[in-house]
């Protein structure tokens, strides 16, 4: 049992905000029909990125510039459960596609906008780009501290975290109509998102002192929870956030005396002391290798872990014993692999039904699940309203 079986998702959007939002649902079971214009989502360019947020999922290539491209959207969404775009605000109204004017003729539809920065206030019409995000937000800022440079994330914070809120707020706006009989609009922004992922931030009250953390070549936050390079040039994350981590920490390391040390007896003195510590105990960490400092920690119960990249993690026993990683077969780049289903439940399994499709690949398969004939369909490719996928170079055969 998958948990969305049987729920049909039209999915408008594009690049990584959306895009992922739908793959979520694909993952729980729905049926996802990605509606992709005529040169594709544009982040197809970037082809690993592409094949990691939209598996799962058939594209239908159709221009919505022109009326008989307007009239297929409309057709699939009157049978859909759920609508996603992400287009900037504005641009679905011009095309008659908002929710005001899509809900008479299919009112049991929950209808997401995944947005950059909302339906209101004087940013909603701007474009919307995570690093943008980033720099209003203070991210980049706070992590670079205050009055030194600000520092870029390069993994896309926002354009994460505002999918995951949108595939809950879906799945929210489903249980909803379940209870009511009725559909709604659901909105979420990278805004939203980029507040939603600083919760502790932005915690204020009188008498607050905010910290400044941050710095362009910060390695944690303090001596007793930051990274530690090692005698083969590696580096490890040591944490001693309780007492007894610290006394540990300091016998592993031969370095009992500190714990004597009136300079770091005490949480309070240690913070005064940071710095101090901090060079004691790289000077100790740097004598050993990254494996020969993790076994001893490990056994001193001391929480550790190297900094590893991606490719380390591929075979990651871990990972593997938990299903995160998963692997499918493509008709262009052959064998990939790529990141699992994410929720793991008792009683119920996700699935991921196909790998990223080519652009069109499905176009002529969901035009005929829409009650086109075969002639209107050949009209529609001829008059470049809809538009099919070319097989992959050296492959004959059609594209399924």
């Amino acid at each position: 049992m998958h948990a969305l079986d049987g729920l049909k998702v039209a999915d408008f959007t594009t690049m990584i905000n959306g895009p992922y939002a739908a793959l979520m649902l694909s993952d729980m079971g729905a049926e996802v029909v990605k509606v992709e214009p005529p040169d594709g989502d544009p982040w197809r360019v970037m082809a690993g990125g592409f094949m990691a947020y939209n598996r799962g999922k058939r594209s239908l290539v159709v221009d919505l510039k022109k009326e008989a491209g307007r009239e297929i959207a409309r057709r699939l969404i009157s049978r859909a459960d759920v609508l996603i775009e992400n287009a900037r605000w504005g641009v679905w109204h011009k095309l008659g596609l908002d929710y005001e004017s899509i809900r008479e003729a299919n009112p049991n539809l929950v209808y997401l906008s995944s947005l950059g920065h909302g339906s209101r206030g004087p940013y909603r019409s701007l474009p919307g780009y995570d690093p943008l995000f980033q720099a209003r937000s203070g991210q980049m800022v706070g992590q670079g501290g205050r009055g030194k440079p600000p520092v870029f994330h390069r993994i896309a914070l926002n354009d994460l975290g505002c999918p995951m809120l949108g595939a809950f707020g879906v799945a929210l706006g489903l249980l909803a109509r379940e209870r009511t009989g009725g559909g709604q609009r659901v909105e979420t922004s990278l805004t939203n998102a980029s507040v939603a992922l600083q919760a502790g931030e932005f915690l204020d009250y009188e008498g607050f002192i905010r910290p400044d953390l941050g710095g362009p070549d910060v390695l944690g936050l303090n001596a007793l929870s930051r990274y530690y390079q090692t005698a083969d040039d590696r580096w490890i994350f040591v944490m001693a956030p309780k007492e007894k981590h610290f006394i540990n920490l300091c016998q592993t390391l031969g370095l009992q005396s500190l714990t004597a040390d009136a300079r770091f007896a005490t949480p309070e003195a240690r913070a005064t002391n940071d710095a101090d510590l901090a060079d004691l105990l790289a000077g100790a960490i740097r004598g050993r290798t990254a494996d020969e400092s993790l076994a001893a920690l490990a056994r001193a119960d001391v929480p550790a872990a190297l900094g590893r990249t991606h490719d380390e993690l591929f075979d990651d026993a871990h990972i593997r014993v938990n299903r995160l990683l998963d692997e499918r077969d493509h008709p262009e780049h052959g064998r990939v692999r790529l990141i699992g289903v994410g929720p793991a439940f008792s009683d119920m399994t996700g699935v991921i039904r196909r790998p990223a499709p080519m652009l069109g690949q499905h176009t002529e398969e969901v035009l005929a699940e829409l009650a086109y004939s075969s002639k209107e369909i050949a009209r529609l490719l001829t008059d470049r309203v809809a538009f099919k996928a070319e097989p992959p170079a050296g492959n004959a055969s059609e594209v399924s």
